[in-house]
């Protein structure tokens, strides 16, 4: 492995496992699971494990974590990578023509990148394990299962929290980031959110006397108009606040008013106040609609405000900056906005301190940059040297610093802070 003196090149390091980590992508991407269904993406973590000698456990219904200790004690980093794919079809073509590789399962697909971060964190994981002369303290590598789904979250924070931690690290592949470029900055990197589900009941009737019914779709056209209005009319504009209806379902037939209509949406947020506030608006909102329009309604699924927010820690920020300007340069270095969407990386932070990496794969030549979950979907596959680079810099330089950390860890236990958030 590639040093330069004593100390580490994590990036030549990583370019001579190039091809290891994309081979591992490609396989994973032809055989994709879905959420809590990786069985054979799991022999494929453990066997890679197993031939680099690293120590692991099967975590039920949760993942893998693996375990890789340096010479020297000192603290302990988690890193992560999630492994499930999403149930849907893939495209054989991206932006510009045909993909390198397909899926060869039908309806399942890594069009998230999930694929290339677990391969990322198997390279990062060959690379350490074959220096830990080099390391100070202790690596804690986890797979998770079911993360589109939420599903294997609280068995690996539950066993994580066992064993501590004094940090966490993750990295999301990003279709809107050009490729080659890191984005590590602190504050807010994606929203926490909540989903909804409800009935508006109203009184059907036959199409010709509207005058005689009283119509669900005119409660929830109303509603909605208000529901749009509540950006300006409520929230806080400099505090971003997003929030969409995604399903409606009323009716059967061109000459029926239904009696009922159901709507379901998601609120994100990047401040746990608004989070709240919308809630409370949303709440009021549909019961003052219903009340004008003479209908009664019932939440099928209450919505209720968390706080889950990824949070990048400032002093871990720093800590990722120097080692993506050390390990590939400043030039890669980017800022980007927060993303809207959510993921279960939230758990981690609230009781680990740490960075949630985005790492570009748009490149135009290339025909990537689809969006996430799109058919089209595909990654640059020249980008993983740099997540594994920016991983392993990151490992180093974080179990290597005696730096204290401003940070305040979750006091409930996992068990209490998953039914507080609903789960």
């Amino acid at each position: 492995m590639t040093t330069t003196g004593s100390a580490l090149n994590a990036f030549e390091a990583a370019k001579e496992i190039e091809e290891y980590v994309i081979g591992i992508r490609r396989d994973l991407h032809l055989h994709p699971e879905i959420g809590m269904q990786e069985v054979r993406t799991m022999k494929v973590v453990t066997d890679e494990l197993e031939k680099l000698g690293i120590v692991y456990e099967i975590v039920p219904n949760g993942g893998i974590i693996g375990t890789i200790c340096g010479e020297q004690e000192g603290k302990a980093l988690i890193l992560r990578a999630d492994l499930d794919a999403l149930p849907m079809q893939e495209a054989e073509t991206n932006l510009k023509g045909k993909k390198t590789v397909v899926s060869l399962t039908e309806d399942a697909a890594h069009t998230c990148g999930h694929d290339g971060h677990t391969a990322m964190l198997l390279g990062a994981a060959k690379i350490l394990s074959e220096n830990k002369d080099k390391l100070k303290g202790k690596v804690i590598l986890v797979f998770e299962q079911g993360e589109e789904i939420g599903k294997g979250i609280f068995a690996l924070v539950s066993r994580l929290v066992e064993i501590g931690a004094d940090g966490v690290w993750g990295i999301h592949l990003k279709s809107d980031i050009l490729a080659g470029k890191i984005s590590v900055e602190a504050g807010p990197r994606m929203s926490s959110a909540f989903g909804f589900q409800a009935q508006i009941k109203g009184k059907g009737g036959h199409g010709s006397r509207p005058d005689l019914s009283v119509s669900p779709l005119d409660c929830f056209t109303d509603f909605y108009t208000q529901l749009k209005a509540m950006r300006l009319t409520s929230l806080d504009p400099f505090k971003t606040t997003t929030y969409s209806i995604g399903s409606i379902s009323a009716g059967s037939a061109w000459n029926v008013i239904p009696d009922t209509l159901q709507f379901s949406g998601t609120v994100r947020y990047l401040h746990y106040d608004q989070g709240v506030l919308a809630e409370q608006e949303l709440r009021r909102i549909l019961e003052k609609t219903c009340e004008l329009h003479r209908c009664s309604y019932q939440f099928l699924h209450e919505p209720k405000a968390v706080d889950l927010l990824v949070y990048n820690e400032p002093d871990c920020a720093a800590i990722a900056m120097n080692a993506v300007t050390k390990s590939i340069g400043a030039h890669a270095l980017y800022a980007y906005p927060a993303w809207m969407a959510s993921e279960s990386f939230a758990f981690y932070q609230k009781y680990f301190p740490g960075v949630f990496t985005f790492v570009g794969i748009e490149n135009e030549e290339k025909g990537t940059g689809a969006e996430h979950h799109n058919a089209h979907f595909d990654i640059d596959e020249e980008v993983l040297k740099l997540g594994v680079a920016a991983t392993v810099q990151y490992t180093i330089d974080f179990l290597g610093s005696d730096q204290e950390l401003a940070f305040a860890p979750e006091q409930r236990s996992v068990k209490d802070l998953f039914q507080a958030m609903g789960y």
